[in-house]
């Protein structure tokens, strides 16, 4: 995957994330494809790692419970889409 594939899943993601948060299957599920999509592009433990914690960070984001808490989940917002940055930035194994 090239950096603007990874660009362009990352965009994905940061739209998916901007229809939450809340119980909605088909975004989580467009978000999950993203995620796979890049984790089976990546070429390193660096970004598979920051992958596994947007996808438990998507399923607690996408969750119908009760966990927003007194920032109506803008903390948590705030984390995925750092999180992503970091994806993109770190996808491309840097040279030695």
């Amino acid at each position: 995957m090239n950096p603007e594939e990874v660009a362009r899943e990352c965009d994905e993601l940061h739209k998916c994330i901007e229809q939450g948060p809340g119980e909605n299957p088909g975004v989580f599920a467009q978000a999950l494809t993203s995620v796979r999509r890049l984790r089976a592009a990546a070429s390193w433990d660096y970004p598979l790692n920051i992958l596994t914690e947007v996808e438990v960070q998507l399923a607690h984001w996408f969750s119908p419970e009760k966990w927003r808490g007194p920032d109506d989940g803008a903390s948590c917002r705030d984390n995925l889409l750092c999180q992503i940055s970091r994806v993109e930035d770190g996808c491309n194994r840097p040279r030695a």
